[in-house]
Protein backbone atom coordinates (compact mmCIF):
# COMPACT_ATOMS: atom_id res chain seq x y z
CA UNK A 1 0.00 0.00 0.00
CA UNK A 2 1.36 3.41 -0.94
CA UNK A 3 -1.64 5.63 -0.25
CA UNK A 4 -3.87 6.52 2.69
CA UNK A 5 -7.39 5.30 1.92
CA UNK A 6 -10.16 7.68 3.04
CA UNK A 7 -13.15 5.92 1.49
CA UNK A 8 -14.42 4.60 -1.84
CA UNK A 9 -12.80 6.63 -4.59
CA UNK A 10 -10.50 8.76 -2.43
CA UNK A 11 -6.93 8.07 -1.35
CA UNK A 12 -3.98 10.31 -0.50
CA UNK A 13 -0.68 9.09 -1.98
CA UNK A 14 1.93 8.93 0.76
CA UNK A 15 4.24 11.50 -0.89
CA UNK A 16 1.29 13.94 -1.06
CA UNK A 17 0.82 13.81 2.72
CA UNK A 18 3.90 16.00 3.15
CA UNK A 19 2.14 18.63 1.10
CA UNK A 20 -0.29 18.86 4.00
CA UNK A 21 -3.99 18.26 4.58
CA UNK A 22 -6.93 20.40 5.63
CA UNK A 23 -10.05 18.96 7.29
CA UNK A 24 -12.99 21.36 7.50
CA UNK A 25 -16.61 21.15 8.60
CA UNK A 26 -19.14 22.30 11.17
CA UNK A 27 -19.44 20.60 14.54
CA UNK A 28 -21.08 17.20 14.18
CA UNK A 29 -20.53 16.78 10.44
CA UNK A 30 -17.71 14.23 10.58
CA UNK A 31 -14.37 16.00 11.06
CA UNK A 32 -13.44 13.57 13.82
CA UNK A 33 -14.26 10.66 11.51
CA UNK A 34 -11.81 11.98 8.92
CA UNK A 35 -9.22 12.72 11.59
CA UNK A 36 -9.54 9.18 12.96
CA UNK A 37 -9.18 7.71 9.47
CA UNK A 38 -5.89 9.56 8.99
CA UNK A 39 -4.61 8.66 12.46
CA UNK A 40 -5.45 5.01 11.90
CA UNK A 41 -3.93 4.67 8.43
CA UNK A 42 -0.98 7.05 8.34
CA UNK A 43 2.27 5.40 7.22
CA UNK A 44 4.24 7.03 10.04
CA UNK A 45 4.04 8.03 13.70
CA UNK A 46 1.41 10.67 14.46
CA UNK A 47 1.30 13.49 17.00
CA UNK A 48 -2.28 14.73 17.43
CA UNK A 49 -2.82 17.99 19.29
CA UNK A 50 -6.26 17.41 20.78
CA UNK A 51 -8.13 20.59 21.70
CA UNK A 52 -11.46 19.02 22.72
CA UNK A 53 -10.72 15.57 24.10
CA UNK A 54 -12.21 13.78 21.07
CA UNK A 55 -8.98 11.92 20.28
CA UNK A 56 -7.81 10.92 23.75
CA UNK A 57 -8.44 7.21 23.12
CA UNK A 58 -6.54 7.22 19.84
CA UNK A 59 -3.12 6.57 21.35
CA UNK A 60 -0.75 7.36 24.17
CA UNK A 61 -2.07 10.44 25.97
CA UNK A 62 0.49 12.95 27.17
CA UNK A 63 0.29 16.43 28.60
CA UNK A 64 3.47 18.15 27.41
CA UNK A 65 4.67 21.36 28.98
CA UNK A 66 6.22 24.47 27.51
CA UNK A 67 9.61 25.48 28.87
CA UNK A 68 9.71 29.27 28.82
CA UNK A 69 13.38 29.81 28.06
CA UNK A 70 13.17 27.61 24.96
CA UNK A 71 10.17 29.45 23.51
CA UNK A 72 11.41 32.95 22.89
CA UNK A 73 9.79 36.19 23.97
CA UNK A 74 7.31 36.38 21.08
CA UNK A 75 5.74 33.00 21.85
CA UNK A 76 5.64 33.61 25.59
CA UNK A 77 3.94 36.96 24.93
CA UNK A 78 1.39 35.15 22.74
CA UNK A 79 0.72 32.63 25.51
CA UNK A 80 0.11 35.45 27.96
CA UNK A 81 -1.96 37.54 25.49
CA UNK A 82 0.21 40.60 26.09
CA UNK A 83 -0.07 44.02 24.50
CA UNK A 84 2.94 45.32 22.51
CA UNK A 85 4.13 47.40 25.48
CA UNK A 86 3.81 44.46 27.85
CA UNK A 87 5.55 42.18 25.35
CA UNK A 88 8.42 44.67 25.25
CA UNK A 89 8.88 44.50 29.01
CA UNK A 90 8.81 40.70 28.85
CA UNK A 91 11.42 40.69 26.06
CA UNK A 92 13.78 42.83 28.16
CA UNK A 93 13.36 40.54 31.17
CA UNK A 94 14.02 37.39 29.14
CA UNK A 95 17.00 38.97 27.36
CA UNK A 96 18.49 39.85 30.74
CA UNK A 97 17.93 36.27 31.94
CA UNK A 98 19.60 34.85 28.83
CA UNK A 99 22.59 37.16 29.10
CA UNK A 100 23.12 36.28 32.75
CA UNK A 101 22.55 32.53 32.32
CA UNK A 102 19.46 32.51 34.48
CA UNK A 103 17.09 29.55 33.81
CA UNK A 104 13.45 30.47 33.35
CA UNK A 105 11.45 27.28 32.94
CA UNK A 106 8.20 27.74 34.82
CA UNK A 107 5.71 30.51 35.50
CA UNK A 108 7.14 30.77 39.02
CA UNK A 109 10.58 31.36 37.52
CA UNK A 110 9.15 34.03 35.23
CA UNK A 111 7.36 35.75 38.09
CA UNK A 112 10.59 35.90 40.10
CA UNK A 113 12.44 37.25 37.07
CA UNK A 114 9.88 40.01 36.61
CA UNK A 115 10.15 40.97 40.27
CA UNK A 116 13.92 41.31 39.90
CA UNK A 117 13.45 43.20 36.61
CA UNK A 118 11.24 45.77 38.33
CA UNK A 119 13.80 46.18 41.12
CA UNK A 120 16.63 46.68 38.60
CA UNK A 121 14.62 48.74 36.11
CA UNK A 122 16.93 51.74 36.28
CA UNK A 123 20.10 49.79 35.53
CA UNK A 124 18.43 47.64 32.88
CA UNK A 125 17.07 50.69 31.08
CA UNK A 126 20.56 51.79 30.12
CA UNK A 127 21.40 48.37 28.62
CA UNK A 128 18.15 47.11 27.15
CA UNK A 129 15.76 50.06 26.94
CA UNK A 130 13.11 51.60 29.13
CA UNK A 131 11.43 49.16 31.50
CA UNK A 132 7.87 50.24 32.32
CA UNK A 133 6.88 49.16 35.81
CA UNK A 134 3.22 49.34 34.76
CA UNK A 135 3.90 46.87 31.94
CA UNK A 136 5.84 44.57 34.28
CA UNK A 137 2.88 44.57 36.66
CA UNK A 138 0.50 43.77 33.78
CA UNK A 139 2.66 40.79 32.77
CA UNK A 140 2.44 39.58 36.36
CA UNK A 141 -1.36 39.69 36.19
CA UNK A 142 -1.28 37.72 32.94
CA UNK A 143 0.88 35.09 34.63
CA UNK A 144 -1.69 34.84 37.41
CA UNK A 145 -4.41 34.03 34.88
CA UNK A 146 -2.40 31.13 33.50
CA UNK A 147 -1.41 29.91 36.95
CA UNK A 148 -5.09 29.63 37.84
CA UNK A 149 -6.30 28.19 34.51
CA UNK A 150 -3.49 25.83 33.43
CA UNK A 151 -0.79 25.51 36.10
CA UNK A 152 0.65 22.40 34.39
CA UNK A 153 1.23 24.11 31.05
CA UNK A 154 4.69 25.53 31.78
CA UNK A 155 7.79 23.98 33.30
CA UNK A 156 10.75 21.74 32.56
CA UNK A 157 10.00 19.58 29.55
CA UNK A 158 11.67 16.44 28.22
CA UNK A 159 9.10 15.78 25.49
CA UNK A 160 10.72 15.45 22.07
CA UNK A 161 8.17 15.27 19.22
CA UNK A 162 10.83 13.76 16.96
CA UNK A 163 10.78 10.61 19.10
CA UNK A 164 7.05 9.93 18.85
CA UNK A 165 6.04 6.38 17.99
CA UNK A 166 2.59 5.07 17.15
CA UNK A 167 -0.08 7.64 17.91
CA UNK A 168 0.74 10.24 20.55
CA UNK A 169 -2.08 12.51 21.66
CA UNK A 170 -1.12 15.81 23.25
CA UNK A 171 -4.09 16.56 25.51
CA UNK A 172 -4.59 20.31 25.25
CA UNK A 173 -8.28 20.71 26.03
CA UNK A 174 -7.56 23.05 28.93
CA UNK A 175 -5.38 25.21 26.72
CA UNK A 176 -8.15 25.55 24.14
CA UNK A 177 -9.96 27.79 26.64
CA UNK A 178 -6.90 30.06 26.50
CA UNK A 179 -6.46 30.77 22.77
CA UNK A 180 -3.17 32.57 23.26
CA UNK A 181 -1.65 29.69 25.22
CA UNK A 182 -2.95 27.09 22.75
CA UNK A 183 -1.66 29.08 19.79
CA UNK A 184 1.73 29.50 21.44
CA UNK A 185 1.94 25.78 22.20
CA UNK A 186 1.24 24.80 18.58
CA UNK A 187 3.55 27.46 17.15
CA UNK A 188 6.37 26.47 19.53
CA UNK A 189 5.98 22.79 18.72
CA UNK A 190 6.05 23.40 14.95
CA UNK A 191 9.01 25.75 15.26
CA UNK A 192 10.99 23.31 17.41
CA UNK A 193 10.31 20.52 14.92
CA UNK A 194 11.41 22.67 12.01
CA UNK A 195 14.63 23.83 13.66
CA UNK A 196 15.40 20.40 15.14
CA UNK A 197 15.26 18.32 11.97
CA UNK A 198 17.60 18.08 9.00
CA UNK A 199 16.64 18.46 5.35
CA UNK A 200 15.33 15.34 3.62
CA UNK A 201 13.92 16.81 0.42
CA UNK A 202 11.12 14.93 -1.31
CA UNK A 203 10.24 11.75 0.57
CA UNK A 204 8.25 8.66 -0.35
CA UNK A 205 6.30 8.96 2.91
CA UNK A 206 6.42 11.36 5.85
CA UNK A 207 8.43 10.52 8.94
CA UNK A 208 5.93 12.24 11.24
CA UNK A 209 2.38 13.54 10.85
CA UNK A 210 1.21 16.36 13.11
CA UNK A 211 -2.53 16.93 13.42
CA UNK A 212 -3.62 20.32 14.76
CA UNK A 213 -7.17 20.40 16.10
CA UNK A 214 -9.06 23.72 16.32
CA UNK A 215 -6.42 25.24 14.07
CA UNK A 216 -8.15 28.63 13.99
CA UNK A 217 -6.92 29.22 17.54
CA UNK A 218 -3.34 29.29 16.26
CA UNK A 219 -4.05 32.37 14.14
CA UNK A 220 -6.93 34.11 15.92
CA UNK A 221 -5.69 37.48 17.27
CA UNK A 222 -2.08 36.32 16.90
CA UNK A 223 0.64 38.97 16.32
CA UNK A 224 1.54 39.28 12.61
CA UNK A 225 5.13 38.17 13.24
CA UNK A 226 3.96 34.91 14.79
CA UNK A 227 1.47 34.26 11.99
CA UNK A 228 4.24 34.80 9.44
CA UNK A 229 6.46 32.33 11.29
CA UNK A 230 3.80 29.61 11.29
CA UNK A 231 3.15 30.29 7.60
CA UNK A 232 6.86 29.93 6.88
CA UNK A 233 7.17 26.69 8.84
CA UNK A 234 4.09 25.28 7.10
CA UNK A 235 5.66 26.04 3.74
CA UNK A 236 9.10 24.62 4.50
CA UNK A 237 8.66 21.78 6.98
CA UNK A 238 7.59 19.28 4.34
CA UNK A 239 11.22 19.13 3.14
CA UNK A 240 12.04 17.75 6.60
CA UNK A 241 9.60 14.86 6.23
CA UNK A 242 6.81 16.31 8.38
CA UNK A 243 3.19 16.28 7.25
CA UNK A 244 0.69 18.70 8.80
CA UNK A 245 -3.06 18.24 9.11
CA UNK A 246 -5.00 21.40 9.98
CA UNK A 247 -8.48 20.75 11.40
CA UNK A 248 -10.96 23.62 11.67
CA UNK A 249 -14.53 24.53 10.83
CA UNK A 250 -13.93 26.54 7.66
CA UNK A 251 -11.11 27.28 5.20
CA UNK A 252 -11.71 30.93 6.10
CA UNK A 253 -10.22 30.18 9.53
CA UNK A 254 -6.72 29.85 8.06
CA UNK A 255 -4.49 32.48 6.44
CA UNK A 256 -4.32 32.31 2.66
CA UNK A 257 -0.60 31.48 2.89
CA UNK A 258 -1.38 28.36 4.92
CA UNK A 259 -4.46 27.42 2.92
CA UNK A 260 -2.37 27.54 -0.25
CA UNK A 261 -0.06 24.85 1.16
CA UNK A 262 -2.81 22.27 1.69
CA UNK A 263 -2.62 19.86 -1.24
CA UNK A 264 -5.41 17.68 0.17
CA UNK A 265 -8.69 19.18 1.36
CA UNK A 266 -11.45 17.25 3.07
CA UNK A 267 -14.59 19.37 3.29
CA UNK A 268 -17.49 18.21 5.46
CA UNK A 269 -20.82 20.00 5.75
CA UNK A 270 -21.17 23.63 6.78
CA UNK A 271 -24.10 25.70 8.00
CA UNK A 272 -25.09 29.21 6.95
CA UNK A 273 -27.33 30.42 9.78
CA UNK A 274 -25.20 33.50 10.53
CA UNK A 275 -23.26 35.96 8.39
CA UNK A 276 -20.00 34.48 9.65
CA UNK A 277 -21.11 30.96 8.75
CA UNK A 278 -22.27 32.15 5.33
CA UNK A 279 -18.84 33.68 4.73
CA UNK A 280 -17.20 30.39 5.67
CA UNK A 281 -19.53 28.48 3.35
CA UNK A 282 -18.65 30.76 0.44
CA UNK A 283 -14.95 30.33 1.18
CA UNK A 284 -15.35 26.54 1.24
CA UNK A 285 -17.23 26.58 -2.06
CA UNK A 286 -14.51 28.65 -3.70
CA UNK A 287 -11.78 26.45 -2.23
CA UNK A 288 -13.36 23.18 -3.36
CA UNK A 289 -14.76 24.39 -6.68
CA UNK A 290 -18.20 23.14 -5.63
CA UNK A 291 -21.58 24.70 -5.10
CA UNK A 292 -22.35 26.11 -1.67
CA UNK A 293 -25.60 24.13 -1.55
CA UNK A 294 -23.67 20.89 -2.12
CA UNK A 295 -21.47 21.60 0.90
CA UNK A 296 -24.37 22.76 3.05
CA UNK A 297 -26.30 19.53 2.45
CA UNK A 298 -23.49 17.01 2.94
CA UNK A 299 -24.61 14.19 5.25
CA UNK A 300 -22.69 13.48 8.45
CA UNK A 301 -19.59 11.48 7.53
CA UNK A 302 -19.71 12.52 3.88
CA UNK A 303 -17.10 14.91 2.50
CA UNK A 304 -15.85 16.50 -0.67
CA UNK A 305 -12.24 15.41 -1.12
CA UNK A 306 -9.69 17.02 -3.41
CA UNK A 307 -6.15 15.62 -3.63
CA UNK A 308 -3.34 17.63 -5.28
CA UNK A 309 -5.71 19.86 -7.21
CA UNK A 310 -7.95 17.07 -8.48
CA UNK A 311 -11.64 17.69 -9.00
CA UNK A 312 -13.47 17.35 -5.70
CA UNK A 313 -15.20 13.98 -5.28
CA UNK A 314 -17.99 13.22 -2.86
CA UNK A 315 -16.81 10.47 -0.52
CA UNK A 316 -18.24 8.53 2.39
CA UNK A 317 -15.29 8.58 4.81
CA UNK A 318 -14.41 5.14 6.12
CA UNK A 319 -14.09 5.54 9.92
CA UNK A 320 -10.83 4.86 11.71
CA UNK A 321 -10.66 2.72 14.81
CA UNK A 322 -9.26 5.18 17.37
CA UNK A 323 -7.88 2.14 19.20
CA UNK A 324 -5.30 2.61 21.90
CA UNK A 325 -2.00 1.30 20.54
CA UNK A 326 -3.26 0.76 16.99
CA UNK A 327 0.03 2.08 15.60
CA UNK A 328 2.51 0.60 18.04
CA UNK A 329 4.47 -0.98 15.19
CA UNK A 330 5.36 2.35 13.62
CA UNK A 331 8.51 3.51 15.40
CA UNK A 332 10.11 6.94 15.03
CA UNK A 333 12.40 7.29 12.03
CA UNK A 334 14.02 10.64 12.67
CA UNK A 335 17.59 10.50 14.01
CA UNK A 336 18.18 12.35 17.24
CA UNK A 337 20.31 15.39 16.57
CA UNK A 338 23.08 16.46 18.91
Amino acid sequence: MSALHLGPGASIPWPALCRHVGIFGATGTGKTTSAAAILDRAPCPVLAIDAKGDLERAGQLIRPRMQIDTMGADMVARALDLSPAQAGALAIALAWAEDTGRPVQSLADLRALLSDTAAAAGDLGARYGLVSLQSVAAVGRAILRLERAAPWAFGPSTFDPRRCSGVTVAGAAWLADLPGAYGAFVAHLLDSLYTGLGELGDVAAPGLLVMIDEAHLVFQDAPPALVRRVEQVTRLIRSKGVALVYVSQSPADLPDAVLGQLATRIQHGLRAATSSQAKGLRAAAETMGAGAETIRTLSTGDALVSVSGSRAARVRIKPGSLRMGSMDQRPPIFPRRA
